[in-house]
């Protein structure tokens, strides 16, 4: 009984933390805004063109994953997973910080997008959080050998 819990609860760990989830869920944070609103993903290939900030952390991050989670060596793995939650985050950052992002704040105010904010925020601090601790066990034991 234990061996089939143990076992579903490394199966629900690997689907949380898993690369792809996590471009899914930032791809699809809702975002309104005083006009329109839409998918983040529409944000930011709305901003490549003119080479925002926000649009390029984002999409650097996206490809930081998706090569990540191709990528089969352990420790590069977690360091190019930790550089694309990093740069996510700054995305959301700069996008939200931004000197004209007081046309977003309607994001806040709204359960739905705020919904899917909380939502990649959760799961973002578990990827990062996973991540840290699979880098710091696989130097523990390079440096135990």
């Amino acid at each position: 009984m234990v061996l089939v819990i143990e076992y579903n609860m490394n199966r629900i760990k690997k689907v949380i933390s898993h690369p792809l989830l996590i471009v899914f869920l930032f791809s699809l944070i809702a975002i309104s805004g005083e006009q329109m609103g839409g998918l983040y993903l529409f944000y930011l290939l709305l901003g490549l063109p003119h080479l925002i900030i926000h649009s390029v952390l984002g999409l650097v991050g996206i490809c930081f994953l998706l090569f990540s989670s191709y990528n089969t060596g352990k420790t590069s793995a977690s360091i190019f997973n930790l550089l694309g939650a990093c740069c996510m985050i700054g995305s959301l950052l700069f996008f939200f910080l931004q000197p004209e992002g007081s046309y977003n704040y309607n994001t806040f105010y709204e359960i739905f997008t705020l919904t899917t904010l909380i939502l990649f925020g959760a799961f973002i601090a578990i990827f990062i959080i996973q991540n840290l601790i699979s880098l710091f066990h696989i130097k523990q034991n390079f440096i135990l050998k």
